[in-house]
Parts: structure tokens; sequence; C-alpha cells
């Protein structure tokens, strides 16, 4: 029976998943209309309106731009976001805060402490000075036994000691170490909202959300599908110096900063640890006794509230409203599960939304770099790539997968701040990179009416000088196709990771492994994977027939990051999960009393060994990714290649799966039939090449095609370039049968737009086939082939191969090939320094096969 995706798919209806960014700078009012048709016309059946850049965001040029938008929006039956701020990040409420709200500004802690030796009758210490946003909360003391900064024992609690200015106590004998410790606003972005706070957040539904509401009802879940989210964070940093100034390392247990504050973190933490909190404040910042579940109660109170009084009220608030909610958080380096920046918990901080969101920019995921560090024009400079390489994509796609209201919706921001050196082979890679990890919608970034316009390129269409948006149009249709196979079905999955941020806050600094440790072995050895978080695991995971499941999802075991000490409710689900026959895997060591260790190098061979596996692969192809999913009867594989170099020739033998499949590589508007009587399937991809596998039985398609003859064409051609200042308009520039690189240092090194080259070849009838295909080989970037007048396609990336039989004749046969690269040597971003720029046009030895 042919799966209906298959079928939407091979007809052209599959659905759309696109909506990217539309930038609004409030100065191209006349001009909207054919920009949002170029958006259209690229394959984009939905856009977003990027808010930032508006002058008049909320007033009346706003509404006056709006207007235009979804009325030419609604004319063509595409859906419209809208980016839910006036600036980056979310949470600046259009500037309210500062002129009508002062007093819903966040809070935060900050402390101040002295180190004293006793005995010292009627000591006093002064009190710091103060703002009258300051108040004390307490003043404890701790008593100090080793010469590094870690507390003893339990805290003195000096507060009624204050009078006026000064702490008066008589200080024991030994060490001791006097904290205050205040709330108060210093070290907090002091005109965004508070995160913590219900009546905070309100300012920035009133006055974003309500007003769009007033103005757009009758838009509200047909043409308006919903807002977005950028970014919002807790926003705290350092009141004092701290040594690890690092802009994704703000985590608790660093002192000199400021920690997210309200009186309801107070009474929250004071509830988890049975006792009043207070005074155990000061191991927020410095090692005690008690610092492990001090910090883990706070970090439990400030994530919770996020979640409560942000990320579900606006999402409920949107979907009270037939719209849905979307965005991400920053997650950068490990940043998901830390403040400033960051929200604390990934899955907390996401779960009111209607997808899971991530965002892919700044350099942050590179072609072949899943096991080497790559510098990236993010803070730092340098990114963790096992973080980006084998957790980020999966924390979305794992929360769209167990929530049951986001509907298996993973989004992604894709694209932004690469520079014009990101070309259309970069951006198909980064769509399989996050299509075979289980992201099935995007943000991509970005179209802007202005060019060349400074923030964060590349833009599409760049206002008629992009020469490569016929290639971006290739690759945004191929997006939805694949994305349309992919979803609606259930994501096959060997285990679930424990995502690892609670142990992260419990542990002393870097004892705690990360998420990625396991995730690398795991998905280099083909074993996929979901995170899952330990409030699921609480709160709504099953186990069945020794399998733990969660939704539609299962999983053969439950695999944990190491970590010296563990929350005791995840202990004591543990127990409950591995008493109803779950196995519990801990990696290198595991606590006493549950689930039992596995050597982290052989955990890949204990998982295979014990359960099977999914797919296994012949030979060594680590980046070789694979993903599957069953819809129904429908068993779908997307397959793809991330080596940089070596092609991935190789056997699968998939697990219970066997019939007649079909071979789609869309790419290369190839679609054949195929079957395996064993689950043993034959693949050959290049290096960033795909294929989709779907095991559904299609007999009108044609059989996979296999050449016998492979004939090198060197052809004279003519050459001719037309530059991105007007594509329109072609200049000789040459007659060679040697191709140069036409961005070489002795031909055109600043050459922006399109090369074609034309050649002739004589062929006779016995040369003919109906599937002739010709390889043009090399090519930097894009390539178009015209055949005696007839439109062969465009092709991306590697293969660079065409159909051509259809077209041929006996006798002299024309060829136009029209070449595009990026806009990089005419418009030299700062972002553009970071990458490699590839050569230009026809650059190696054509192959005529049949």
């Amino acid at each position: 029976m042919l799966d209906q995706r298959l079928a939407d798919v091979l007809d052209s209806k599959e659905s759309n998943y696109l909506l990217p960014f539309y930038w609004q700078h409030g100065n191209h009012r006349e001009r909207i209309p054919e920009q949002i048709e170029r958006i259209y016309q690229t394959g984009c059946k939905a856009l977003c309106v990027e808010s930032r850049p508006h002058p008049h965001f909320c007033e009346d040029d706003w509404w006056m731009d709006m207007d235009i938008i979804l009325a030419e929006c609604q004319k063509r039956d595409m859906k419209v976001w809208i980016l839910d701020d006036k600036h980056f990040p979310t949470g600046f409420a259009n500037g309210k805060i500062n002129q009508k709200y002062p007093e819903r500004k966040p809070w935060v802690l900050n402390e101040n402490h002295v180190d004293v030796w006793g005995p010292m009758k009627e000591a006093s210490f002064l009190l710091h000075p103060s703002t009258p946003d300051d108040t004390l909360l307490c003043a404890v003391a701790y008593r100090r036994e080793q010469k590094e900064e870690i507390l003893s024992g339990q805290p003195i609690v000096l507060t009624d000691h204050v009078k006026g200015g000064y702490l008066y106590w008589d200080v024991p004998e030994g060490c001791y170490r006097v904290y205050f410790v205040y709330q108060t606003r210093r070290g907090i972005r002091d005109n965004y909202i508070d995160m913590l706070s219900a009546d905070s957040v309100d300012v920035l539904i009133n006055e974003v959300y309500e007003l769009h509401y007033q103005h757009y009802q009758a838009y509200f879940g047909n043409t308006l599908a919903g807002f977005f989210s950028d970014e919002p964070e807790f926003g705290n940093g350092f009141f004092a110096t701290h040594a690890i100034e690092r802009e994704y390392d703000r985590r608790i247990g660093q002192d000199g900063l400021a920690l997210p504050y309200s009186p309801e973190v107070l009474s929250r933490m004071s509830a988890e640890l049975g006792e009043d909190a207070l005074p155990y404040f000061p191991e927020l910042w410095y090692h005690g006794d008690s610092d492990p579940r001090v910090r883990l109660a706070y970090m439990n109170a400030v994530t919770t509230l996020y979640k409560e009084h942000f990320c579900d009220r606006v999402g409920n608030w949107c979907r009270g409203h037939g719209v849905m909610y979307i965005g991400h958080v920053i997650e950068d380096n490990n940043n998901h599960a830390r403040l400033g920046h960051g929200t604390g918990h990934y899955f907390r901080a996401l779960q009111g939304q209607d997808m899971g969101g991530i965002d892919v920019v700044l350099h942050q995921v590179m072609p072949g770099f899943a096991h080497h560090k790559n510098v990236a024009s993010c803070s730092g400079r340098m990114v963790d790539t096992s973080f980006f390489h084998y957790v980020l994509g999966k924390l979305a796609a794992s929360i769209a997968h167990q929530e049951p209201h986001m509907q298996g919706r993973a989004m992604c921001e894709v694209f932004g701040a690469y520079g014009w050196a990101e070309g259309a082979p970069m951006m198909k890679w980064l769509m399989d990179f996050l299509l075979v990890r289980g992201i099935n919608h995007f943000v991509p970034h970005a179209f802007s009416p202005t060019y060349p316009d400074p923030d964060c390129p590349p833009h599409f269409g760049a206002e008629g000088h992009d020469p490569q948006l016929d290639g971006f149009s290739a690759i945004m249709k191929y997006t939805n196709q694949v994305s349309h196979l992919l979803s609606g079905g259930i994501h096959q999955a060997s285990v679930a990771v424990l995502y690892h941020a609670e142990a992260e806050w419990m542990n002393q600094r870097d004892t705690a492994m990360l998420t990625q440790v396991p995730a690398e072995v795991l998905y280099d050895a083909h074993l996929d994977f979901d995170i899952v978080s330990i409030d699921t695991l609480v709160e709504r995971a099953e186990v069945k027939d020794g399998k733990l499941c969660i939704g539609d999802e299962t999983f053969a075991c439950l695999v944990i990051p190491s970590a010296p000490l563990f929350p005791e409710n995840l202990i004591q689900r543990l127990q409950v999960l591995q008493a109803m026959g779950l196995d519990v895997v801990f990696v290198n060591t595991a606590p006493d009393h549950v689930g039992h260790a596995v050597a982290l190098e052989m955990l890949p061979a204990y998982v295979t060994e014990k359960y099977g596996a999914d797919v296994s692969v012949a030979g060594e192809h680590p980046l070789l990714r694979v993903y599957h999913v069953l819809r129904g009867d429908t068993h779908v594989y997307m397959l793809f290649n991330e080596s940089p170099n070596q092609t991935a020739q190789t056997t699968l033998q998939l697990s219970g799966v066997r019939g007649d499949f079909v071979r789609l590589q869309l790419l290369q508007d190839s679609v054949c039939r195929d079957d395996t009587s064993d689950g043993c399937v034959e693949i050959s991809l290049l290096p960033g090449e795909s294929e989709i596998l779907v095991f559904s039985t299609c007999p009108h398609l044609p059989t996979r095609q296999t050449y016998t003859t492979a004939t090198p064409w060197h052809p004279v051609c003519d050459i001719c370039v037309a530059h991105a200042t007007d594509l329109s308009h072609y200049e000789w520039y040459a007659r060679t049968k040697d191709l140069p690189n036409i961005t070489g240092p002795d031909h055109l090194p600043d050459f922006s737009g399109k090369v074609k080259y034309e050649f002739t070849m004589e062929l006779d009838a016995r040369e003919i086939s109906g599937w002739a295909m010709l390889d043009l080989g090399e090519v930097g970037q894009t390539a178009k082939l015209f055949v005696n007048g007839h439109e062969c396609g465009i092709r991306v990336s590697k293969p660079y191969a065409f159909v051509i039989g259809p077209y041929l004749r006996a006798g002299q046969n024309t060829f136009e090939v029209e070449v595009a690269n990026t806009l990089v040597g005419q418009v030299r971003d700062r972002f553009s320094f970071f990458m490699p720029v590839p050569a230009t046009g026809l650059l190696g030895e054509m192959v005529y096969y049949r």
C-alpha cells in the first residue's frame, strides 16, 4: 500500500514546514507585496515577522505594515508568525517595564562576606552601603576548617545582631566567615521583565500579545499562526569580579554571580528542604555540608517558576486565543542547564511551547567537526562541538516526541550569522544535519528588505542581487519534502539518555558527566536516542515488557551519565522503574542500590549485544547518521553522510524490515523502487549526501538504474560572467578547455554572481540511452544545466549529476551550465571570516554515464 505522505511528495503536495524570518525596518511599506511574493516563490508558505529592527513596534507605523503583511499573506494562503518583542531577547516588553512598571523589574541575590578569627568579644562588622532597592535578607556565619573556601557545619544565624549599619557578634574560637545576603537589583538587566513573576510577565502579554489581538482578532488562528519568543533568559550577571567570566558558564556555585530571586524562591526552597532555606543561602555560592541539596532546591525553584510564570503563562494565553507559541532559549555550549543567558533547564523552559525549539547560527555547527572543536563567531570563538553535534538537535526533537501537545513538532532557527560565505551546499548540509536528528520545522534566517544589510547575513534574495536564490529555493522544497516524510510517525530510538541538568547543579564543578558524553559514543555507533528529563521520568514514564515508555516512544534501556550525587527523587523513581523491569545503566559508576555500571567505551557493545541494533552498518562509518520513523506499517529511514571526506559505501542491516521500498534522492530528482528480502540495503553516499528510504509499495516507479559505461568529457567552453550588480547581463570572459577557478588569484578573486559555460558534444545514436547522465564533477557552488534548450534541473551539492538522456539527439548537442556563487566577494561581512570560501565555477572533469 502506498504511504500517503510519500504520495503527497511524489505529487508535490507536501505540507509547509518553513517560516523564515522577514526583517522589518519600517521603511519599505510600498515594497512589502513584492517581498512576500519573493518569499512565497522560494517555497516558503509562511513567514515570521522579525520586529527587532522596526523603529515603531506596536505603534501606528507597525500596524500599517502589519496590515499589509497579513493581507498579502492571506491572499497567498500563507501563515504569519510574529516575533514577540521590540528587542532581542524576548522580555523587553516593548520598553514598558522601565516606562510604566519599574516595580516589576527582576530581583537577584547578592552577597558579601568577611573572614574573621576568634575568639573576639564584641566584634562589629560594617554593612556595605546599599541602594534603596537593597534588602538584607540574612546575616549568617559559617566555620571554616580548611585552606579552601569551604564552609563547615551548620550556619549560625546572626540577622538579629544587625543594628544600624553594623553587625555585632561575639566571635567564638576558630576561623569564621560572615555572610550578608541581599535582595537587590545589582547584577541583573534593569529594563526587562522578571521571569519569576506572573505580574511582570503580564506586562509582556499586555503590551505585545494583547495589542496584536486587539488589532488582528479576525486573523488569529487562520492567517496569524502564532508568536515566536527569541532567546528569553534569566539575564543575571556578576555583581563582583569572578575568575570564570565566560558568557555561557554562569552557573550555580560561582562566587560573584547574582542569582535570580523572588520571595517565592525562598518558600519553594524551604518546602523542598523541609526547613527554612534562608540560613543556607551562602551555600549557593560556596561549598558547605548542605550545598548539593541547597543548590538543587534553588535551581528547582527558579526553573519551575520560569516554567509556570513565563513559558506556561504565555503558551496558555496563545492557545486560549487560537494561536501557537514557539521559539527557543540560548542552548549554546551547555548553557541550556545554566543561568545568565540561559533558563536553567531546557525541558522546563520549553514545556509550555507548541514545538521543541533550538537555533543553529554563528558557525556553531560546521561540516566535519563532530570530533574537533571549531572556531566560531559566537561567544568565546570556540564551540563545544560534542554538545552541538550530539545534543542540541536531540533536545528539540526529544521534547517534541515526549510532550503530547507538541505533536512531534521540532523547530530550528537556522543559517543566520554564518555570513555571505554560507552558500547553498552549506545550507543543504545544515538542513540534513538537522532533519536526520528529528528537526522538522525551520525558521531560515532571514529575508531582509535592505541590501546590503549588515545584520546577521545571509539574506535570501538580497533584493535581486543573490546569485543563489534558485539554489535556496531548491533547498526549501527539499526541506518541505523530507520534513513531510519524517513527520506524523513514531521515532524509533534504541535508548533514552538522562538529561544532566540536576546532576550538574548538585555536584562540584565539572564532576558530573554531561549528556553528550554517552550520546556521542552511542550516536557514532548508530544507536539513536532521545534525551529524557527527570521530571518526565518521575511524572509520566512507564515500563512495559521491560522497555521504558514515554507517550508513544519506547526505549530498550535508560542510560545515565555518571555523577557523584543525584537527586533523591530520581533514585527513588529509578528503583521503582527497575523493579518494573527497566534496565538502568549508569556510565562508568553506579550509585548503591540502583542500576548497574557499564564503562563508557563498552556502552555501544552492551546495548547492541543485549538488545540488538535497529540499524547495523557494515564497516567503520561513524559519521553516517540514520533516523528511523514508523508511521502505521510504513518504515521511513533518513540517511546522511556527515563525513567531510569519506564515502559511505556500505551495507545496512535493518531490523525486522523486509520487502519493497522507495529510494529518494530528492535534490537529484531521483526516485526509484527497490526491495530487500533480508533487511540488507546497499548504499553509497558521497560526503554530504543524503537519501530517504520509504518501505512502501510503489510499482509504477522505475527500478534503480545502473550504468556500465563512464566517459570523461573535456569540452572547450565559452565562459561568460554576470556580476551580482546585474545578474541578467552576461559578459564574455574566456574560451578554454582548462576550466579555472573563476575567483582564483589570477582571475576574478572578488567576483560574486553567475558563470555561464556553453559547449557542444557530438554523439551518435549508440552513445545515447534514456537514462544517460552527465556528472559535472566539482562545482562551486550551484549548477543549473540546459541540454539542447531543455532545463534539466538545479544541483546544490554533490553529486552534480543530471539525467540528460531524454534531451539528447544524434549529432551535435548543445550544453549550457549556469553556476552561481555567493555574495561574499562583493560583501565582505564580518561573519564570513569564520568560514573558508569555496572556489567558483566548473572545477573538474565531467563524466558521461550510460
